[in-house]
């Protein structure tokens, strides 16, 4: 199973490498403004509505939180051993680092089409005037991916975990594009990154809970 997790990360690590240096070059991808146009049409006032909350939700503090609420709860169910219950917090905060270094190193600019502000504070940072990659994908993906691998083992939680997890990382990623402030290969590299963190950050809990069995 873990070998699964590690070929996840090679993946993703190898299509976030690829679509870093095609936007680091500066290269027009195929079909990138045409949907930001597209989502941009889309607008209306219930729909704003619906994605201000799952801007909020996905944000930085509400997605820590998360991360850290599922640590607490994998630590409280490995009682002894302790090393392998915080993986969701440690991939997330490496993911914000990554997502920050990336950001500043490509600076790439936000489309330039109206901005819907989403009327919810947020810190304002130097980095945030850059658009890839997406931070709010990222964390939507690692926070509530976490919640799914935590409620996976229990059926009658599960399915509602997954519906849940997915309703909101393909809204916040629909989202980003649809407020105007990111191009949807910032979304996508956003949810490359995170995976390459969620992937490792399963393996190794994998790989601890493996190694309790033999030596503990």
């Amino acid at each position: 199973m873990a070998r699964s997790h590690l070929i996840v990360v090679l993946t993703c690590a190898l299509g976030f490498g690829a679509l870093t240096g095609l936007v680091a070059c500066g290269v027009a991808i195929p079909g990138d403004a045409e949907l930001v146009q597209l989502a941009v049409s889309t607008r209306g006032e219930p729909l704003t509505h619906a994605i201000w909350v799952l801007t909020f939700i996905s944000s930085s503090i509400p997605a820590l939180f998360i991360t850290l609420v599922v640590s607490g709860v994998e630590l409280w169910r490995a009682r002894r051993i302790k090393f392998n219950a915080v993986w969701p917090v440690v991939a997330y905060l490496a993911n914000v680092a990554c997502n920050i270094a990336t950001r500043m190193a490509v600076g790439r600019l936000r489309p330039g089409v109206e901005y819907i502000p989403h009327r919810l504070p947020e810190v304002q940072a130097s980095f945030q005037r850059f658009s890839y990659p997406s931070g709010h994908a990222g964390a939507a993906l690692l926070a509530y991916a976490a919640l799914v691998v935590l409620a996976w083992p229990r059926r009658v939680w599960r399915w509602a975990a997954l519906a849940v997890a997915l309703l909101v990382i393909v809204g916040t990623g629909f989202g980003r594009v649809y407020l105007g402030v990111h191009w949807p290969t910032d979304v996508l590299g956003g949810f490359l990154l995170a995976g390459c963190w969620l992937g490792a950050g399963v393996a190794f809990r994998r790989w601890n809970k493996i190694w309790l069995k033999r030596f503990v």
